[in-house]
């Protein structure tokens, strides 16, 4: 088994909260594999290209790129060219005004906010 049973069903947990945020992100895929599990896509639309593949180790692993990728949604938005340890108060609470209907099904990890936006 490429994950120990307790990990697969979290990390289904957390696909299933991020559904439809994955759905429509243009940038990212997550993808299955029977050789080494979930694996996150990074990907261009124009031009189309598949940049780098990243094995997802676990449901936290999973959660932080979901969540990191609508912080950067969020500074895409904004026109900021910076990352998100450097998002300005504003930029901050948007980030986890959208981060909250995530975490509010996730609980057990909230602690990401405090890592993601120190």
């Amino acid at each position: 088994m490429i994950y120990p049973e307790a990990e697969k069903l979290e990390l289904d947990e957390v696909r299933t909260v991020f559904a439809e945020h994955l759905r429509h992100c243009p940038d990212f895929e997550l993808l299955w594999s029977d050789k080494v599990g979930y694996v996150w896509l990074t990907i261009g639309l124009e031009p189309l290209y598949v940049d780098t593949g990243r094995r997802i180790a676990s449901a936290e692993d999973l959660c932080r790129e979901c969540l990191e990728s609508i912080g950067m949604d969020v500074l895409y938005l904004t026109g900021n060219d910076h990352g998100l340890r450097d998002a300005d108060p504003p930029e901050r609470a948007e980030i986890r005004r959208r981060w909250k209907p995530f975490l509010e099904q996730l609980p057990q990890f909230a602690h990401l906010c405090g890592e993601i936006l120190p």
